[in-house]
């Protein structure tokens, strides 16, 4: 018998603005023609137009000129992409927002996404798998978070599961909400840099971000839907240090008022302990109650 061939296509455009739809288009195509359901062909549509949109806009200064690659092979069941540009890169470009919105949606619709720095640092290399995957392992505990968060000191709170290099939304809850507690739980989780997510993952602990009235809100953010006055992200973290979830919790403006850093200090403490006994929410509750004593 032969040896097997596996499906794959690769193609190269100027990064110019045409290029997001042909190479969306090239993409879907390849993988509907590969076998892949109608949920993964729309995945794989979206994921490659925000990542050809992200090289197209970010990877080259005004003057310069480049292209950019796109890859897909299949993988059995799975179907790897890869978009890369030789540009400067998204975190070494002064005026590069770095890993926004447009990136935060791939990781919503994709199984796994990493990204790279090119070769020599040049260029930058987004690779995603789709394909059915088992549903994330929510750690004993996490279920609690957002009531927990509500019954004590906010107004909103969400839980995103690490996994597979991407944010996987498993809670939401926004108090006698439940028409906004619906859009929080189907939202796309934010990494953009300057929140408090974006923070906690990679410094992990506590972040807080107070909104300045001053500064226009980001277009159907979480901030601007909930009318969030402050929001504190909380990294709960493995035994290895890196972090497995992300607990956020915010209060809206007219409701809670912010935490002090004592209060933050223990919720981030009470992320070590599982709350999924009775007796360590007790103990939570307590320590609430003689911070604010």
């Amino acid at each position: 018998m032969g040896a097997s061939v596996t499906p794959t296509a690769a193609w190269v455009l100027p990064a110019e603005p045409s290029a997001v739809t042909m190479l969306r288009r090239r993409a879907a195509e390849f993988v509907s023609t590969a076998g892949a359901s109608d949920e993964v062909t729309q995945a794989v549509a979206l994921a490659v137009s925000e990542t050809v949109t992200n090289a197209v806009v970010h990877a080259y200064g005004a003057d310069d000129r480049g292209e950019v690659r796109v890859s897909v092979r299949a993988d059995g069941e799975r179907f790897i992409v890869e978009v890369a540009d030789d540009g400067a890169g998204i975190w070494l470009r002064q005026d590069s927002p770095g890993i926004g919105h447009g990136l935060a949606m791939v990781g919503a619709v994709a199984d796994t996404l990493t990204i790279v720095p090119g070769p020599d640092g040049r260029g930058t290399a987004v690779t995603m798998a789709f394909g059915a995957v088992l549903p994330p392992d929510v750690p004993p505990g996490l279920e609690m978070l957002c009531s927990l968060a509500l019954e004590t000191v906010a107004d909103a709170s969400n839980v995103d599961l690490v996994q597979a290099g991407v944010l996987r939304r498993v809670a939401a809850e926004v108090a006698n909400d439940p028409a906004s507690t619906a859009w929080l739980l189907a939202a796309v989780p934010p990494v953009k840099p300057g929140t408090a997510t974006w923070s906690a993952l990679r410094q992990g602990g506590a972040r807080l971000v107070v909104h300045d009235p001053t500064v226009p809100r980001s277009p159907g953010g979480t901030g601007e839907r909930l009318n969030l006055a402050w929001w504190v992200a909380i990294a709960l973290e493995k035994d290895d240090g890196t972090p497995a979830a992300v607990w956020g919790l915010g209060g809206r403006d007219g409701g809670h008022p912010v935490p002090g850093e004592d209060v933050i200090r223990i919720f981030a403490d009470a992320t070590r302990s599982n709350l999924a006994r009775p007796a360590e929410r007790a103990l939570l509750r307590a320590r609430l109650v003689m911070a604010g004593s």
